[in-house]
């Protein structure tokens, strides 16, 4: 049998999880953790722990876990978050790093990277629902705004799984305003936002069931004759339903 971790060893690499933080008055982001689940499912999560031994193994195994996954503090946050609407009972540890990390759609996440940089392009941070998106489109600003998404779609996948493995990222930089290229057309940041709202942006993580939806809704406002559309939300749309 194998012998526990050594909780307190200075060389257990597991360490960042036990260790008191001041912002958590005192706690260790595993008894935090431990807390807010039982905080989120009264009497069925501590259900689940007859004694000490049995939370000391279940914070080893998860600290452990997330350890391997390369999960971080901020996607404990993000996962707390999505218990509240996935879980009705506790998660396993599986279950719950996967609401850590939900699965990105990437044609979403690439229409809000094209918004996003044209935002950018006038001063405005951007509305970026994952640092990911953020540092997978910044490499490809010009292209993401002179291509369609079936010219970009392989690199822009690849550009975006190589940043989902990563794991963690820099903070989102504040914007550097530039000129725009002649003949180009830039979104001003309240047309940004409106469209960002209208493609769905926050849909991002949703299951790709959903993904289509913005698409038809803009469609079906153009056969009504919209005329507040842009020319850009319609081709968007259009180049989606047709992929």
């Amino acid at each position: 049998m194998n012998a526990p971790l050594n909780l307190t060893s200075t060389a257990n690499p597991f360490d960042v999880w036990f260790t008191p933080h001041a912002k958590l008055v005192g706690l260790s982001m595993m008894d935090h953790l431990f807390n807010r689940l039982d905080g989120a499912y009264p009497h069925k999560w501590r259900s689940n722990f007859p004694g000490q031994d049995a939370i000391d193994n279940w914070k080893t195994s998860w600290a452990e876990a997330f350890h391997d996954e390369g999960i971080t503090p901020a996607d404990i946050k993000a996962g707390l978050k999505a218990c509240r609407t996935r879980f009705d009972w506790p998660p396993s540890c599986a279950e719950f790093m996967k609401a850590c990390r939900p699965p990105v759609d990437k044609m979403a996440a690439y229409y809000e990277a094209v918004a996003g940089v044209q935002a950018r392009s006038k001063g405005d941070m951007g509305r970026w629902s994952h640092p990911a998106i953020f540092w997978a489109a910044m490499p490809m600003a010009f292209d993401l705004g002179a291509q369609t998404y079936s010219q970009i779609k392989g690199r822009w996948e690849q550009a975006l799984d190589e940043q989902m493995d990563r794991g963690e990222w820099p903070a989102i930089p504040a914007p550097m305003v530039a000129l725009p290229a002649p003949g180009r057309a830039d979104l001003s940041r309240e047309k940004a936002a409106a469209m960002l709202n209208e493609l769905g942006a926050s849909g991002v993580l949703k299951p790709k069931v959903e993904h289509l939806r913005w698409a038809s809704k803009i469609l079906d406002r153009e056969k009504r004759g919209d005329k507040t559309l842009m020319s850009i939300q319609i081709r968007m749309a259009r180049e989606a339903m047709a992929t």
